[in-house]
C-alpha cells in the first residue's frame, strides 16, 4: 500500500514537471513569435518613415520650381510631414494602425504620381517658354544693334550731307579802285589812290544744297583785323560776331552764281598793307581772298 502511494506521487510530479516544461517552452514559443512580429512591424515602420521622408524631399524639389503648383505641393508636403511625424510617435505593437498608414501611403504615391505630372508638365512648358523669350531677346538684341547701327550711318550719312551741302566760293577776286573825275571807276594798286575795293567770286554749283535765298555778307579788315565801312553785326553759328561791310541777297537755285560788290571807303583812312575780304553765307564763313596795296 505504501509502495503504491510513493508510486503514484512520482507520477503526480513527472505530470506536472512535463506541464510546467510545456508551459516554459509554450512560454517562450510565445516570447520568440512575439519578438519576430514587433521586429517586423517596426522594420515595417522605419520603411514607412524612409517612404515618406523620400516624398518630402521631393516636395521640396518641386516646390522650389517656383510653378503655379507651388502652394498645391505645400499642401501636400505639410500633410506628409504630419502623417510621418505621427509614424515616427507610434508604438511598433499597433499593427492595425501601421496597416492603415500603408494604405494612405498608397493614396499619397497617386497624389503624388498626379501632381508631379502637372509639375513636370509646367516646368517643360516654362522652359519652352524661356526657350522662346531668350530667342525673341537674341532677335530684339540684334534688331537694337540693326538699329543703331542704322542710327549711326544716318547720323554719319546727315553729316556729309550737311558738309556736303555747304555752299563753296570759286575765283574770288579783290580788286582795289580809284575813281577819275569822270567818276569813272579804274584798277590801282596805290593805297593813296584807292576809293573803293570790288568783289568777284562765283558760288559754286551743289546738287544737294537747298535752293532758294540766301543772305551774303562781305567783310573787309585792314592789316590789324579792324573791319573797314561797318555796316551791321553778324551772328555765326558758334556764337561768336563780326561787322560785316557789305550785304546782299542771292537766289541759288543748285547752280553756280556770280557775285559782284563793291565797297566804298575814304582813301584818306587806306594806308599800305595787306587786306582781306571774308565772305558769309548764312551764318558760315565759305571763303576768303586778299590783296596787297603799296
Amino acid at each position: 500500500m505504501e509502495e503504491s502511494k510513493k508510486s503514484n506521487s512520482k507520477v503526480i510530479v513527472i505530470v506536472l514537471a512535463i506541464l510546467l516544461l510545456g508551459a516554459i517552452a509554450y512560454t517562450f514559443y510565445n516570447n520568440s513569435e512575439h519578438k519576430k512580429l514587433t521586429d517586423a512591424i517596426e522594420e515595417e515602420k522605419i520603411e514607412i518613415e524612409g517612404n515618406l521622408d523620400s516624398m518630402i524631399v521631393k516636395y521640396e524639389e518641386a516646390i522650389g520650381q517656383n510653378t503655379a503648383m507651388s502652394n498645391e505641393l505645400s499642401l501636400e508636403r505639410d500633410r506628409i510631414i504630419a502623417l510621418r511625424d505621427s509614424v515616427k510617435g507610434l508604438k511598433a505593437t499597433n499593427y492595425s494602425l501601421i496597416r492603415r498608414y500603408r494604405k494612405q501611403i498608397s493614396k499619397l504615391e497617386e497624389t503624388n504620381r498626379r501632381l508631379f505630372f502637372m509639375t513636370d508638365s509646367l516646368t517643360s512648358v516654362n522652359k519652352l517658354l524661356a526657350i522662346d523669350l531668350d530667342s525673341a531677346t537674341i532677335k530684339i538684341s540684334k534688331q537694337l544693334a540693326q538699329n543703331d547701327t542704322l542710327t549711326l550711318q544716318n547720323l554719319q550719312l546727315s553729316e556729309k550731307v550737311a558738309i556736303g551741302s555747304v555752299l563753296k566760293v570759286n575765283s574770288a577776286k579783290i580788286i582795289a579802285m580809284r575813281e577819275r573825275s569822270n567818276g569813272k571807276l579804274v584798277e590801282t594798286s596805290r593805297s593813296r589812290n584807292t576809293d573803293a575795293f570790288r568783289f568777284n567770286f562765283t558760288i559754286a554749283q551743289n546738287e544737294i544744297a537747298e535752293q532758294g535765298e540766301r543772305a551774303l555778307y562781305i567783310q573787309l579788315l585792314d592789316m590789324n583785323g579792324n573791319t573797314l565801312v561797318s555796316k551791321g553785326e553778324l551772328m555765326l553759328f558758334d556764337g561768336t560776331s563780326v561787322n560785316y561791310s557789305d550785304a546782299t541777297t542771292v537766289n541759288y537755285l543748285n547752280e553756280t552764281v556770280d557775285v559782284i560788290s563793291l565797297i566804298e571807303v575814304d582813301r584818306d583812312t587806306i594806308v599800305k598793307g595787306l587786306y582781306t575780304v571774308n565772305i558769309y553765307i548764312e551764318n558760315k564763313l565759305i571763303g576768303a581772298t586778299q590783296i596787297t596795296l603799296k
